[in-house]
């Protein structure tokens, strides 16, 4: 007890330190208080980050910034009116399909386990088979009633949406045009001893501007080369799954085991238990392999190195708190309290035997 009393001791002496502590708690506390208000600012950091590389390698080519920012932003609006005019409708497509499918994947589902049970009679109970038909039955009602639901509250969202899209790219705009002006104008905030927080926020501005951008370009590559492979073998949802799958790179380890499922479910009911399902599941599994094992490393070389554990919790943690969107700021947090334990550790090392006898 006496050790840790002379630890705490000891770290409250360190003016900066804890003027570093006290400057992140205010930080968090303001996020959970007002996290979904500033949404569309956070969305737009996000946004400015991704783009801010491609702004800083015109300006390499000595481009002046302005005009890089004009023409960033020009190719990221025609990826926008690409997306919304060629792959939304493509995939509202998919979508209406597969719920116009549902019906007859369910009953080819009933007759697959009607005779699993006359082929495995002794193995498989008839009742159990009707209550499982019959909740499945209830489960497809019941999202149906969800879709409805969704569709008559989808006004407000419209609404919201709209509201985005006037507010986020007029703050990317400004985030990237004004980056210095900003980062000048906040620096009269802080206090003129801040060796911490200088230390703290380049390493912070380097891993998420690396992780985010390299997440941006994983979730295209993968996204196209499922889309490719898929689309080869003639998989009637190859879009939907390629877009699915290539979000989910955002959530590590948990993403894409839960797009998986549906991945492998839907190539089951296209085309049964044949050669086609066992190359196309061997297909996709493939190219998830070389996202992990060639892509990710290559991407993220000088990125977040984060413990599985540390990543797994920070998804917990940020989720509980702010839903889908704490799912997507929930690595760059981690990054932040990563770096700030570091920096307590270089700044304090660990005490040698004699400094624990002495005390």
């Amino acid at each position: 007890m006496q050790q840790i009393r002379a630890w705490l001791e000891r770290q409250l002496q360190d003016t900066e330190l804890v003027m570093l502590l006290g400057s992140l708690l205010v930080i968090f506390t303001f996020l959970i208080m007002l996290g979904a208000t500033l949404a569309p600012l956070l969305v737009a950091v996000v946004l400015a980050y991704m783009l801010d590389g491609m702004v800083d390698l015109l300006e390499r080519f000595r481009i002046h910034r302005h005009a890089g920012i004009l023409i960033v932003g020009f190719g990221a609006l025609l990826f926008v009116l690409f997306a919304l005019l060629a792959l939304i409708p493509l995939l509202s497509d998919q979508i209406g399909q597969l719920v116009l499918n549902v019906p007859a994947y369910m009953a080819n589902l009933r007759n697959f386990l009607h005779q699993l049970q006359e082929h495995y009679a002794g193995w498989i109970n008839p009742d159990y088979v009707q209550q499982l038909l019959g909740v499945l039955a209830k489960k497809l009602q019941g999202w149906g009633g969800d879709l409805l639901s969704f569709s008559i509250a989808s006004i407000p969202g419209m609404i919201t949406l709209l509201v985005y899209a006037v507010l986020v790219p007029t703050l990317v705009f400004f985030l990237l045009k004004d980056k210095y002006l900003l980062m000048q104008w906040s620096e009269h905030f802080l206090p003129r001893q801040r060796f911490l927080l200088t230390q703290v926020w380049s390493e912070l501005d380097l891993q998420i501007g690396n992780y985010i951008r390299g997440k941006f370009w994983e979730t295209l590559i993968v996204g196209m080369a499922n889309w490719l492979v898929l689309w080869w073998f003639g998989h009637d949802y190859a879009l939907l799954l390629a877009a699915l799958t290539g979000l989910s790179v955002w959530v590590p380890f948990v993403g894409i085991a839960v797009v998986s499922i549906p991945a492998v479910i839907l190539t089951l009911f296209q085309w049964g238990m044949s050669d086609t399902t066992m190359y196309v599941l061997i297909a996709y599994t493939v190219v998830q392999l070389l996202d992990a094992n060639v892509l990710a490393p290559i991407l993220f070389a000088e990125a977040v190195n984060l413990h599985p554990i540390a990543i797994v919790v920070a998804f917990l943690f940020f989720g509980s708190l702010w839903g889908a969107l704490g799912v997507f700021v929930a690595i760059p947090m981690a990054v932040l309290v990563h770096s700030v334990l570091r920096v307590m550790m270089d700044r304090h090392p660990a005490e040698t035997d004699e400094d624990v006898t002495s005390a």
